[in-house]
């Protein structure tokens, strides 16, 4: 009955860690560092520390494989994209000791290589931003069918290796034609593949889905109230909706016919000027806006631990409609860019809210149905290890 679960500090680790712990599962939480967000739950029965799995990846292998041995972990889940890669390599020394409920490295791969699954979108009939494709860091002839700039830059996958050591990417905003071209000469991951893509202005929303061996076991859907950076990234408060057909439609096409077992997102931009949900990107794993799947009355993890286990993962009720849950410090950034930076600045579209509604919408702390993320009274002491990162790094105080 214990699972082992890597990226401790990650958000949706703290909401699995809870989530599985509150069902009497026995989880293991291991970080890069001594503590961590979710080693600092009342639910984390046991908690260890592994090398960076970006400097040191085959270190970073063997220490969580080392875990899963001495625990004898009936399930390990990895967080994030880069343990899902590197857990995806070694695969058959991880099946030999326990269950990883993930998709082979393949599969896995063809749906969190932004560049092949544009490709694979286009091919299915699910819609996508205007697009040029960018192979080789070589800039297309053709740049203007994209319009008008802004455009966006981004590299085909979120972690990239370069000599032996992974390093993280980043989405990029341009503004005219010699930032881009000065961008990709002075970004080294923008020489492997990567998409020039006409920005989509509209409401991002998320289908969160189980599957089990191509087969659809679960939904949720979710759209982003408000994001960090306010252009466009990290939700930091979002509420639950009804399924939309169409998407689910569009996440099956993507998702069934590769096989795809265990969770995913599929996120969207909903187009403002045509109501055409756009796909964004395809998480292969546990999302950050987890939480509120588990408020409104779907609980991923221990569907997925049931799933993992070999046991049925039961029918799913009807979750809450409306229910928000809000990331306190991810909106108290989100306020601190739009007070500190101009909407030039934030690449924000014409008609996002003034920095007084802002600040308004910030201070509605006490709304029904809203639930923070992070702080909660049967379990403070995540909220309290948040708070003193934050502020220490606020001060430059090591921590």
């Amino acid at each position: 009955m214990s699972v082992v679960v890597t990226d401790g500090n990650e958000r949706a680790t703290l909401a699995v860690t809870r989530a599985l712990g509150r069902q009497g599962i026995e989880v293991i939480v291991g970080s890069e560092t001594d503590r961590s967000l979710a080693g600092s739950s009342r639910y984390c029965r046991s908690r260890f520390q592994y090398p960076s799995p970006y400097e040191h990846p085959k270190e970073f292998v063997e220490a969580v494989l080392a875990s899963v041995m001495e625990r004898k972990a009936r399930v390990l889940i990895p967080m994030s994209d880069l343990a899902m890669s590197l857990v995806g390599e070694e695969r058959a020394r991880f099946d030999a000791q326990t269950v990883v409920p993930a998709p082979p490295s393949p599969v896995y791969d063809a749906v969190s290589d932004k560049y092949q699954l544009m490709r694979r979108a286009q091919e299915a009939g699910v819609p996508i931003p205007d697009t040029l494709f960018v192979p080789d860091g070589l800039l297309p002839p053709e740049l203007d069918s994209l319009g008008p700039f802004p455009l966006v830059v981004k590299p085909g996958r979120s972690r990239v290796r370069v000599d032996g050591i992974w390093m993280k990417t980043s989405v990029h905003h341009v503004t005219n034609r010699r930032a881009l071209e000065d961008l990709y000469r002075r970004t080294p991951y923008l020489k492997l593949p990567s998409l020039l893509q006409r920005r989509v202005d509209g409401e991002g929303q998320g289908l969160f889905a189980l599957f089990d061996r191509g087969k659809a076991v679960a939904w949720f859907a979710h759209r982003r109230l408000r994001e960090k950076p306010p252009s466009g990234g990290v939700s930091v408060l979002r509420e639950s909706i009804a399924v939309p057909p169409t998407m689910a439609d569009y996440a099956v096409r993507l998702l069934q016919n590769v096989g795809w077992h265990g969770v995913a997102m599929v996120e969207f931009k909903v187009e403002s000027r045509t109501g055409i949900p756009r796909l964004m990107e395809i998480n292969g794993r546990f999302w950050g806006s987890l939480q509120l799947a588990i408020d409104a009355g779907v609980n991923f993890p221990w569907l997925l631990y049931r799933m993992a286990t070999g046991q049925a993962a039961g029918s799913v009720p009807g979750y809450r409609l409306g229910i928000r849950s809000r990331w306190v410090l991810g909106d108290v950034d989100h306020l601190l860019a739009r007070l500190l930076k101009s909407d030039r600045t934030l690449n924000l579209p014409t008609g996002y809210p003034s920095r007084w509604q802002c600040a308004r919408e910030f201070l509605r702390f006490f709304q029904r149905d809203q639930y923070c993320e992070v702080e909660r009274w049967h379990d403070l002491g995540p909220a309290r290890f948040e708070w003193s990162t934050y502020v220490k790094a606020l001060l430059g105080v090591a921590a």
